[in-house]
């Protein structure tokens, strides 16, 4: 679906854990700050790489060297997760590890607002975010300026 409008960057699966109630998710998060700040600013950083890999004269190489490093880290802080997923505490709370599929992809504003307008009319459940943006990539005329929006669009569904 790779457009002047829309340019979809990164398809890959995301961890998460499940079932924690809210006392044992602040424990985790306080044990876990230091890693989720690094991954943070990780990401933050890979993130503004992008607006000059999407203007690059070779973007879909430069897109796909970024698309790389944020799948290897993701690798590692999946298994971080899987690790502590199999922690006793975790363990005891009843929590389960899952995954839910997920695209990286650079929006151009117009865009985005055009679809968010679109979607915002039709009934919940009838379509959602991706198909609405990609009817609008089709039908709005492609401009080749402006800056780019980072969105994550997520899976309905998740596996455990």
């Amino acid at each position: 679906m790779a457009s002047r409008v829309v340019r979809p960057i990164l398809e890959i699966d995301l961890p998460f854990i499940d079932g924690l109630s809210l006392s044992d998710f602040a424990q985790v998060t306080s044990e876990e700050f230091d890693s989720y700040t690094q991954y943070r600013d990780f990401m933050r950083s890979r993130l503004l790489e992008l607006d000059d890999a999407l203007e690059a004269v070779d973007s879909q190489v430069a897109l796909e060297r970024i698309a790389l490093t944020i799948r290897g880290e993701l690798s590692a802080a999946t298994a971080e997760i899987n690790r502590a997923a199999r922690s006793r505490a975790l363990i005891r709370s009843g929590a389960v590890l899952g995954s839910t599929s997920a695209v990286l992809a650079a929006v151009r504003p117009e865009a985005l607002q055009g679809a968010l307008a679109t979607s915002a009319t039709i009934a919940a459940g009838a379509t959602g975010l991706w198909p609405t943006l990609q009817a609008f990539a089709d039908i709005k005329p492609k401009r080749a300026h402006g800056k780019w929006h980072y969105v994550w669009v997520l899976q309905k569904k998740a596996a455990r």
